[in-house]
């Protein structure tokens, strides 16, 4: 008995770690019915429980991938945040690590302000053209007045802040004194790459959140078929897991369908979640 058990929790060992308890109460569960049954044959219990490595393994395959906002936690808005600002925090020790380069410095070092303007710029010029500007349809109600609105724009002006003062600093990190030519123009392609990026997933993780709580959206769910647009929507639909209201982004944009609409949710479905 000592040896299956041994064996079932070595096995468990393999299962992640939100599944184990569950999994191996269920395998010693089991266990108990297959030594009533094989009572006479203790080399059967014993394969039994050696095939649990299987079905341990096989969970371990199948287990869902996290997300990378799952893995840093980026769910609320003040985690969201303090990550972007502990990134700004790195960036800035590290440029106020920067050797003096005396009369001869880099091109990147020239009026380091108005070359961060021009980034700003050639990334707003291409921004449209890699995501939609809109933030999606909010209507009207009680749970939207202008604090939470207001709110809700400060949180994406402390996003793309956060994220200037971070591609500041990494212009200035990267501001070797006699760097000039062609390394400085790859330098300044990379860093324009990188803001087009940072600015596309401002807005992205903005329209994946709730306007009231600012917490990111969760469950998604596939609604409705493609063939069926011309009578009703398809695409995904995203709940609060406060219950706040439900997020439709349509799979494919109609003329009546076009971008992601909010749909509130009464109060008394707050109690449920």
């Amino acid at each position: 008995m000592k040896l299956q058990l041994a064996i079932l929790q070595t096995a468990a060992l393999v299962v992640p770690r939100q599944q184990r308890a569950e999994w191996l109460a269920e395998w010693r569960s089991e266990l108990w019915y297959v030594r009533r049954a094989s009572s006479h044959c203790k080399r059967g219990v014993t394969a039994y429980c050696l095939g649990a490595f299987k079905d341990a393994f096989f969970l371990r395959r199948t287990k869902p991938r996290l997300s990378v906002r799952e893995i840093l936690r980026l769910e609320s808005p003040f985690h969201c945040t303090a990550f972007l600002a502990a990134l700004a925090a790195v960036g800035a020790l590290s440029a106020v690590q920067i050797p003096s380069g005396g009369n001869e410095q880099s091109m990147l070092m020239q009026r380091p302000l108005a070359r961060l303007l021009m980034l700003v710029v050639f990334a707003c010029l291409i921004l449209p053209s890699t995501t939609s500007l809109s933030l999606g349809e909010y209507p009207a109600n009680r749970d939207s007045s202008w604090p939470i609105r207001l709110r809700r724009w400060i949180f994406l002006l402390t996003k793309i802040g956060l994220i200037l003062l971070i591609v500041y600093c990494q212009l200035l990190f990267l501001a070797d004194p006699g760097t000039s030519g062609l390394a400085a123009n790859l330098r300044i392609q990379g860093l324009l790459w990188g803001s087009i990026y940072a600015f596309r997933w401002a807005l992205s993780d903005q329209r994946k959140r709730c306007p009231v709580c600012l917490r990111l959206l969760t469950n998604p769910a596939q609604i409705g078929q493609p063939a069926h647009n011309f009578l009703e929507w398809s695409g995904t639909e995203l709940i609060c897991a406060r219950g706040h209201g439900l997020l439709h982004v349509p799979e494919t944009p109609t003329s009546w369908f076009d971008t992601q609409r909010w749909l509130y949710l009464h109060p008394s479905w707050r109690d449920i979640f």
